[in-house]
């Protein structure tokens, strides 16, 4: 493991956390005209992993004070992948 364990529950901790509020909120009924995009929960799923690899390499540079290496930028991602079924269940509910 190349990331610091500090920094792995973190992480993991927002990513749970934004997802139970991702599932205690309501989806916009202007989802799909506005993006054109045919499958909410689709969207909507690489929407929020999209947003959490964000977040999560960003809170990384604030930490650490520079990028993260192509082996930590892979944890990661893979931080986010730990949940996928998770994830993918969910928005599989919005379509």
């Amino acid at each position: 493991m190349v990331l610091d364990p500090e920094f792995t529950r973190r992480t993991t901790e927002l990513i749970l956390q934004t997802l139970e509020l991702y599932k205690s909120s309501k989806v916009s009924p202007r989802v799909d005209k506005m993006w054109g995009c045919e499958n909410i929960g689709n969207f909507l799923c690489g929407f929020f992993v999209g947003e959490m690899v964000g977040s999560a390499l960003c809170s990384f540079q604030v930490v650490h004070n520079r990028e993260p290496t192509a082996d930590e930028h892979l944890e990661i991602v893979k931080l986010v992948e730990d949940h996928a079924e998770e994830i993918r269940e969910f928005f599989q509910r919005l379509d």
